[in-house]
Parts: C-alpha cells; sequence; structure tokens
C-alpha cells in the first residue's frame, strides 16, 4: 500500500498466516515469517514479490525474526521467541540468540550467547542494532556484524523497548505504551511527544445484547421473572410479558451470581464496586439503593444461596471456606474449610439449606482428593461427615418435604479394559443416593401391603363435605349514626416452612440407591414426586425419576438441549438453560422442545462504556493474580507498586488488544510461565477464507509456468482421510511431475499458487499434471482437496525421522513422536508403542515440539512397566502378562520448544531412570496455570498458580528448563542438509548400549520331568 495511502494489494494467501518482518535492502520483495510447508509447525523465513508472485523460501531452518544485510547475503534472525510468553527477565531454554546466515554459501554463525533474551535484530549500514534484557530490563543494543563490540544504548528501566525500525539512519522504537526515537550520530534517545488525532472509535459506548453475553441465570420464587448476569451487569426479565430492567446497575463493576430472597423482594448478587468483592442486595423491582452486606472479604466468591426463611446467604470463597452471611447485617460465619484445592476451579460451591433454614449440606473435599457430604447445625454450628470419604461424593440437596437428602456418589466401579494396554478405568461411576434423615421414616422402596377388604392404597377418600348453606338475597345497607370503625384486614401470614428432623446417630446406615443407571450424572434437584437429574448419555440430557410410586421406576428424558437447570423458591417451576437460550417450564412437565417456554430476550440489552470497562477489567485481573498466584509473595515483587505502575498507562489504552498488552505486561513482572492475557471484546478482525491443500511440497518450474511436484506428503498409514490427494490409486502421478492449470487457471511465477486453491477445501477440482514443464501430452485430473494439510505434513515429517531411524540405527530400534499432552499425543503414543515396540531393542521417546498438556504421568507409567514373569504355550513364543512391557533401552529427546507438561515428562524420565534425555534446554514453564480466569468481557488471564517441586525439595524445572543428559544443538547447516544431530546422538547411546550388552529375550527353560 503506498505511504500517501489507497487500497492494499494482498501478497500472500498463507493458510498459517503470514508476519512481515521487513523489506529487502532492494525494496523488491517483502520478508516475513510462516510456518507453510513446515512438518514441525515452526516458522521460517520467506520473500514475496511486492508486486506479487511465488513466495521464496530462505535456506534458515527455522527463524521468527530477521534483517538481510544492504547487499542481501547475509541475514540476521532469531530462530525462537518468547513472544506472547508475558515473562521478563527469562532466562529458559527458550532464551533468543542471535544468528547470522550467509545465504550465499549457506553458513550460520552465533552472534549472541548471552543467558537472557536477545531479539528483534536490524541493520543499520553494517552495524547490527537489537533489543536485550542483558541489564535485567529491555533495551536497545548495537555490535558489529561479527558479534564484537556490544554497547548498550538506551537505559530505560520503567518500561520494555520493543520492535526497532530504522530509516537508514535513525531508529524508532516503542518504549511502553509510546515511542522513542534513537538518533546514532549523537547517541540520543528520547521518548516522542505525538499527538494522534482519532475519533476513538473502539473507546466509544455501544450497545450489548444481554443474551450475546449472558453467563448467569436465576430463577425467581414464583418463575414470573428471572435475573440475568450478562456482562457483568444485572437484568430483571420477566419469563412470559412485561418489562425488562436493569438492577444495582454500575457499569463501572462486575455484578455476579444473582439470586432471588425467599419472598422476591429482594435480589443478592457479588460485586466488585468497592474494590473487592463483597455480598451485596438490593430491592428486586429495581428501585432503592443496594446494600453491601460483607465488608472486609478479599477474593472471588463462589454462587449465592439463600436460606428459605431468608436469615442468611451461603457462598464461598477461594480459600475453599463455606461461608454463611446473615441477610440484615452481613455479619459472616465460618461453615468449614476444605484443605484442597484452591484453584480457579476448586471452590466449594456445592451447598444447600434444608426447606425449614436450620441446616446447610455440602460437599467438602478430603485430604485423599475425594470429596464428602457433611451436614451443618445452624444453631450449634456443629458439623458432621455422613459420607465415607473414600467415595467420592457430591450436589447434595433436601427435598422439598425435609424427609430425604439426595446426593451423588462414585461407587460404580465397573472396569472397563483399553485393549492392549492391559490397563483400565471406569466411567459411569455415578449414583443418585438418598438417605431418610429421620431415624422413624420409611423408606419409600418399601412394597406396600394390598389386602382383600383394605382400602386400595392408591384411591384417595376425600372427607365429606357439609351441605352448601343458601346464599342470602342482598340486603340495603343499614344507616347507623354511629362512627363506622375501619375494616379490620387479616396480616397476610408467610407460608410455613417445613418442619425437618435430623437424626445424624447411624444416618450412613440408612442410605439408599435411587434406582437410576449409574452413569456420567452431573446434578440433581429434588422437587416434588420427582428427581431430577443431569446426565451424559453421550449428549447432557435432563431427566426425570418419579417418586410418585417410586418402585415403577419410571424415567423420563425430558430434554436433550440443555445445559443446566435451577427451580424456583415454591417447586412449581424450572429454568432450563441451553447455551444462551433460557426456557421456563413446569417441574412436572413431561418431555418438552427447546422451543417451549422459550424466555424471548432477544430485544434486551444495555449499554457498556468500555473505558470503564478496561478499568474494571485491569483491576480484576490484577486481583486474581494476587489471590490465585502459587507463591503468596510474589516471587518478591511488590504487586501493590505493579499495581499502581500500569494503572497510569490504562489513560493510553484505546482499543480491546492494547488492554491485554498492558494486562501482559503487569503478568511479566512476576518472571514466571503460563501467564497468558487473551481474548475480550476486540476489533472483529477479517473473517478468514477456506483454502484447499494439495498435499505436496511444489518447486515453481525455470519457465515460470510450471511447478514441479517434489514430494507427495505421505500419511501415517492409521488415518486414511489424512493422505494427500495426489496418492489416490490410478491417479498415476509421480514425485517429479508437474502442474500447469488449477481449476482451468494456468499456474504463473507472478501468482501465489495458494492464491487458486481459494475456497476449494474439501472440492473436487480440475487438476492439469504433465511429465514435463509445457501443455504438450498434458493431461486433466480431478482430486478432491484437503481443507488443511497441518496434521499430513505432520504425519509426514514423523515418517521422515522414523526412516531417519531405521537408516541410520536398523530395524531393531523405535522411535516414537509425542506432539503434545493431550489427546493427540495420547493417541500417537498408542499407535506406536503397542504395536511393535515389544521386540525393539530400543526406542526413542521424542517430544521435541511438544507444547504440553497432562498426560505425563500415563506415559512414564506404561514405560516404567517391566515384564517380571512369563508364560510358555505348547505352540508359539513365551508371552507375559506385562505385554506392553519394553525389554530394550529407553532414551528420551527435547529441544527449546519442549514446554509444561513435557518439560515434567523429561524430568520424570530422568527421576524414574528409564534413560538419558537428549537434545537442548526445555522452556522452564512449570508453574501451571489451569484453565485461567474468565473476565467481563470473555477475555482471559491465566495466573499460574501451582507450582512444581520435587523430593529433594527444590522448586524443578521453572524458569530454567528440563537439562538433558546429554547437551546436542541441532546446528542450522545440518539441518538445511537433512540431518538430526539430536536424533544421531540418541541412535548413537542406544547402538552403543546395545553392543555392550545385548537386550535377552526370553528363553523358556527345560520342561520339567515329573
Amino acid at each position: 500500500m503506498p505511504v500517501t495511502g489507497g487500497a492494499p494489494a494482498r501478497l500472500t494467501w498463507d493458510p498459517s498466516g503470514a508476519v512481515v518482518l521487513d523489506w529487502t535492502p532492494d525494496g523488491k520483495s517483502v520478508l516475513f515469517r510462516s510456518a507453510r510447508e513446515s512438518g514441525d509447525r515452526r516458522s521460517r523465513l520467506w520473500k514475496v514479490p511486492a508486486k506479487g508472485g511465488t513466495p521464496a523460501l530462505l535456506p534458515i531452518p527455522r527463524a521468527v525474526m530477521g534483517s538481510m544485510n544492504s547487499d542481501g547475503r547475509r541475514v540476521a534472525y532469531v530462530p525462537i521467541s518468547i513472544e506472547g510468553n508475558n515473562w521478563f527477565r527469562y532466562q529458559g531454554g527458550r532464551a533468543d540468540d542471535i544468528w547470522l546466515a550467509d545465504i550465499s554459501d549457506r553458513t550460520f554463525r552465533r552472534l549472541t550467547e548471552d543467558p537472557c533474551t536477545e531479539t528483534s535484530p536490524m541493520w543499520l549500514g553494517d552495524t547490527l542494532y537489537f533489543i536485550s534484557e542483558r541489564d535485567q530490563h529491555h533495551n536497545l543494543y548495537r555490535m558489529n556484524a561479527d558479534g564484537r563490540e556490544m554497547t548498550q544504548l538506551t537505559f530505560w528501566k520503567d518500561n520494555p523497548a520493543r520492535y526497532p525500525a530504522t530509516d537508514g539512519k535513525r531508529i524508532v522504537l516503542q518504549h511502553g505504551n509510546g515511542l522513542a526515537l534513537y538518533d546514532p550520530a549523537t547517541g540520543s534517545a528520547n521518548d516522542l511527544s505525538l499527538q494522534l488525532n482519532s475519533d476513538r472509535e473502539h473507546a466509544r459506548p455501544k450497545r450489548v445484547n444481554v443474551r450475546d453475553a449472558l453467563n448467569y441465570a436465576n430463577i425467581g420464587p414464583t418463575g414470573k421473572r428471572l435475573v440475568i448476569e450478562s456482562r457483568g451487569r444485572l437484568v430483571s426479565v420477566p419469563a412470559t410479558e412485561g418489562d425488562w430492567r436493569l438492577i444495582a446497575d454500575d457499569p463501572s463493576s462486575r455484578s455476579r451470581y444473582p439470586v432471588w430472597s425467599p419472598d422476591g423482594k429482594q435480589i443478592a448478587f457479588v460485586s466488585d464496586r468497592s474494590g473487592e468483592e463483597q455480598v451485596w442486595v438490593t430491592p428486586s423491582d429495581g428501585t432503592g439503593e443496594p446494600k453491601q452486606l460483607t465488608k472486609d472479604h478479599k477474593g472471588p466468591l463462589s454462587p449465592l444461596v439463600w436460606s428459605p426463611d431468608g436469615k442468611y446467604i451461603a457462598t464461598g470463597d477461594r480459600e475453599m471456606r463455606v461461608i454463611l452471611v446473615d441477610a440484615k447485617t452481613g455479619e459472616t460465619t465460618l461453615v468449614d474449610q476444605a484443605d484442597r484445592g484452591g484453584t480457579y476451579h476448586a471452590n466449594i460451591d456445592s451447598y444447600r439449606f434444608s426447606p425449614d433454614g436450620k441446616w446447610v449440606t455440602y460437599a467438602k473435599p478430603e485430604t485423599n482428593w475425594r470429596n464428602a457430604i457433611y451436614l451443618y447445625e445452624i444453631a450449634t454450628k456443629k458439623k458432621t461427615r455422613i459420607t465415607n470419604p473414600v467415595i467420592s461424593a457430591g450436589s447434595p440437596v433436601f427435598d422439598p418435604d425435609g424427609k430425604y437428602l439426595y446426593f451423588l456418589q462414585d461407587r460404580e466401579f465397573n472396569p472397563r479394559g483399553t485393549g492392549p494396554t492391559q490397563f483400565f478405568g471406569f466411567d459411569k461411576q455415578t449414583h443418585i443416593t438418598m438417605v431418610t434423615l429421620s431415624s422413624e421414616a420409611l423408606s419409600p422402596f418399601i412394597p406396600k401391603a394390598i389386602e382383600e377388604g383394605a382400602a386400595d392404597p392408591e384411591t384417595k377418600t376425600e372427607p365429606a363435605k357439609p351441605a352448601a348453606t343458601p346464599a342470602k338475597k342482598p340486603t340495603a345497607p343499614k344507616v347507623s349514626s354511629k362512627k363506622t370503625e375501619p375494616a379490620k384486614t387479616e396480616e397476610k401470614k408467610e407460608p410455613e416452612l417445613p418442619k425437618v428432623r435430623i437424626d445424624l446417630e447411624a444416618i450412613s446406615q440408612r442410605f439408599l440407591d435411587l434406582p437410576v443407571p449409574p452413569g456420567d450424572i452431573h446434578g440433581i434437584e429434588a422437587v416434588k414426586d420427582r428427581i431430577l437429574y443431569l446426565v451424559s448419555d453421550p449428549t447432557l440430557q435432563l431427566r426425570a425419576y418419579s417418586m410418585k410410586d417410586p418402585l415403577k421406576k419410571e424415567i423420563t428424558t425430558l430434554s436433550s438441549a440443555v445445559s443446566g437447570f435451577t427451580i424456583s423458591n415454591d417447586g412449581k417451576k424450572m429454568l432450563v438453560q441451553n447455551g444462551r437460550d433460557l426456557q421456563v417450564v413446569d417441574v412436572g412437565t413431561g418431555a418438552f422442545t427447546p422451543e417451549a417456554g422459550r424466555v424471548n430476550i432477544a430485544g434486551v440489552s444495555f449499554e457498556v462504556d468500555p473505558v470503564a470497562e478496561w478499568r474494571q477489567i485491569y483491576f480484576e485481573a490484577w486481583r486474581a493474580t494476587r489471590d490465585f498466584f502459587y507463591d503468596p509473595n510474589m516471587h518478591g515483587v511488590d504487586w501493590e507498586a505493579v499495581k499502581t505502575k500500569y494503572e497510569a498507562q490504562l489513560k493510553n489504552v484505546g482499543e480491546r488488544n492494547e488492554l491485554n498488552t498492558v494486562l501482559g505486561d503487569m503478568l511479566a513482572e512476576l518472571n514466571t510461565g503460563h501467564c497468558y492475557v487473551g481474548g475480550g471484546d476486540t476489533s472483529p478482525g477479517v473473517t478468514p477464507q477456506g483454502m484447499g491443500y494439495l498435499g505436496l511440497d511444489l518447486s515453481l518450474d525455470a519457465s515460470g509456468k510450471a511447478f514441479r511436484i517434489e514430494r507427495i506428503l505421505q500419511g501415517d498409514g492409521f488415518d486414511f482421510s489424512v493422505q494427500s490427494p495426489f496418492s489416490a490409486p490410478g491417479l498415476g502421478v509421480k514425485e517429479g511431475d508437474y502442474i500447469l492449470s488449477i481449476a482451468g487457471e494456468p499456474v504463473s511465477a507472478n501468482r501465489d499458487l495458494q492464491s487458486m486453491l481459494v475456497g476449494r477445501g474439501g472440492q473436487v477440482t480440475r487438476i492439469v499434471v504433465n511429465k514435463k514443464p509445457e501443455l504438450k501430452d498434458s493431461r486433466e485430473i480431478r482430486v478432491r482437496l484437503l481443507s488443511s494439510d497441518s496434521q499430513l505434513r505432520y504425519y509426514d515429517w514423523v515418517a521422515s525421522r522414523r526412516e531417519y531411524v531405521r537408516k541410520n540405527g536398523g530395524p531393531n530400534l523405535g522411535y516414537i513422536h509425542i506432539p503434545d499432552m493431550q489427546d493427540t499425543g495420547l493417541s500417537e503414543f498408542g499407535k506406536w508403542y503397542y504395536g511393535g515396540n515389544y521386540t525393539n531393542d530400543g526406542t526413542i521417546y521424542d517430544v521435541r515440539f511438544n507444547g504440553g498438556g497432562s498426560i505425563s504421568g500415563m506415559l512414564l507409567s506404561h514405560m516404567s512397566a517391566k515384564p517380571y514373569t512369563w508364560f510358555k504355550p505348547r505352540y508359539g513364543e513365551s508371552w507375559t502378562r506385562v505385554g506392553w512391557g519394553v525389554p530394550g533401552y529407553s532414551v528420551a529427546m527435547c529441544n527449546e520448544y519442549s514446554a509444561s507438561n513435557a518439560e515434567e515428562f523429561c524430568d520424570g524420565f530422568q527421576r524414574l531412570n528409564l534413560g538419558p534425555v537428549i537434545g537442548k534446554r526445555t522452556w522452564g514453564g512449570l508453574v501451571g496455570s489451569g484453565g485461567g480466569h474468565i473476565l467481563i468481557d470473555g477475555g482471559r488471564i491465566n495466573v499460574p498458580n501451582y507450582g512444581m517441586w520435587a523430593p529433594d525439595g527444590k522448586w524443578s524445572v521453572e524458569g530454567v528448563g528440563a537439562i538433558p543428559d546429554i547437551i546436542v544443538d541441532n546446528d542450522p547447516a545440518f539441518e538445511l542438509a537433512g540431518k538430526d544431530p539430536q536424533l544421531d546422538a540418541a541412535i548413537a547411546w542406544l547402538k552403543e548400549q546395545i553392543s555392550l550388552k545385548p537386550v535377552p529375550r526370553p528363553t523358556h527353560p527345560p520342561f520339567p520331568v515329573k
């Protein structure tokens, strides 16, 4: 696009995205990075003509930043980066170094080797400028092209320097949230005072639809109205007809977890409008001012539950406490506190009052990581555990009459075998348990006695009604001289609450099994004559068990379009939620459709002030970090000072992504991994266009009118849907053939071939091919293009590594690449571990480029298994029950891209003495952050809240990385030549061990003579 403005011209159609880095020195091409055509999914450097055309790959194995010198022969580049990690003072295995590549002769040299991060290399003449953290802060440095005469140029300690750029004379760079100019001639660096006139489009107030941001909903006492929390605002809406209204509205704060008082006159909620999350109450009709109940609480609170007598509000908090709040005075009472948990999702939030409001039941995590059910008597403040903590239990609820308590228990342990692993698991574990609260109450499952001459137990005899008295004829009112007394009005009586009797002695002996099939049951409610529950079978379903005649075992599926439900206080209505759709139906209903009782909130909206909301987000993110960071001392960082420092930058935020930058820098002060920030109400980007993929590696022919097929990518032999369409039988296309046209359009050097595949993913496409780069004797074929080639390229890369091991190590060495520590990694492990590993003399477990997850323990338990006995049948070889055990040698591989749980795997591999770890020091992030803390507009911050430490009493891996036993770096020149020095080292170690001590194979002893 011209500097003066105008229509932009698109240069790339890059399926993996392209990041512009620089111009080439002659100004004719644009240098960018991309992971296109990358089997290990890492970025490389490309250039594309500024006038458009075919991108060309630079001969550098991996790079995320780069700059060409004046003659275009030398490229200063950074092979790896921690962009987006939000990690100041980082010195782990991914700390950037600056390299110099001579692309004319394909030689490489490392220019910097400081343990800190060094990034953003840039040429100005024959001098290299870059950003370094050598003084614990991001500042501008320079050095000669040979890496000598290193000089620090800026000395900022307040905010980091980032993203330098030059006009050939001076350098402009980001300093904090502004710009600074460095002049090499004078050595001065000055912040620029820029006045950019803007209409601040993204900071303007705007209207938000309630449904689009719905987070929480609660049904009123009679089901006539609902209160909804949407984007931190409370909205009361009618179930059928009526007006909607904002409740206790404060656009600058976040309100959550609204709940109605039993009489419907008030709504309690959690809000941070005081600066910390507290419990508030407000009139439900929207009039009057909200009242703050709690005063001194710190940290996030759990959903609220109001007692049936209106006296108390129950909640939980991050310290794993259950708390009662006096609904009038705000006085708090600690019910109980657990010793386990304390992460984002571990708050105790399963608590209920008895129908008379005198008891609280809740599920508490025990020290064995199982939940137990407790009963707490409010008057005596006595708590009693009623379930065996060996059996995990949850979701306790009283029935409306206070006769029974229902809860869930995981007590079904039917093992499910898992094929060749010989390991087992358990699914559909959960039962619904009920207990009679009074020792004198009969089980509802005792059969009724039916005798001749006795009344049918199903027939109810109504008492005789007295005869109706004839109505008197109206008479004229008498005139009286006496003073008329005002008519007396009868005082309205509060509904009488059931009387609940709980006999704690031997209560566990009164447990009963509700005859519902065990399953993945998630929630339960008890209403008149039925038990409602959610079960995954396989999708989430709402079901009802009839208690009218429990022995009939009647179960009805009410809805399969459900994500949650709640019951009105009078027990007559049910709010059913399916994502952001709400329904109100009778609790006694049969099966209902997704349209039944639909609550219309499509037209309900409110105004959001982005600037006020950004401040709320900032302070909530700061508090969440204070409350959940694993180290209460915040790594020695003055967290109050950090709040003040970055609060000053809020005035300059003009768009949501800029706020994410501020939040990221705030978290970066902690010098910890897993400090991620993302999402939120950001500016809408361009909708990605679907692409078609050929499943080929191509090179442009010298004629510029054909592309040569260098490789037809190979699948893994398991999933036949992931393979190149050109490998289909009968097509006759081979490596070395040429592509001449796609969908009737000739290919050209002046056009990115990928642009010809836009919108063709999964589509049948005509392609002209030939054995030579010309149309004569060409032929037309039709193939169905892939919608993505990333998985295919990964499979092809793994196949190349496996072939590399076979070629250089022999047929008795196995190779398994584990791409992540999640489902995909477990799947890849399963494919290659059980099939042939038993016969291998050695196995390489490669976790290079593995971004982490949580399955390292499962993998290590398999690898640790060893045969202990064998069985010899009459025919065939001996076998062992530990069929997955590996008798041969093992080695693990890692590199700087191995992160999180992949590092834990390497650390465990060493501690379990399974073999050496070979490669490079890993990322260094083992303070985990779980699922993240969700902000008011849907954004997220990840707060590291559990750190890994080892039996030696030291924090392990974090900030340093897992250190290999044998350190090997993959030299860029070797990689370009198709070599893999790290894999070579693993092969060499295995071959040496096998030669020194061959792997014994089981040979049965002589058969006994008896």
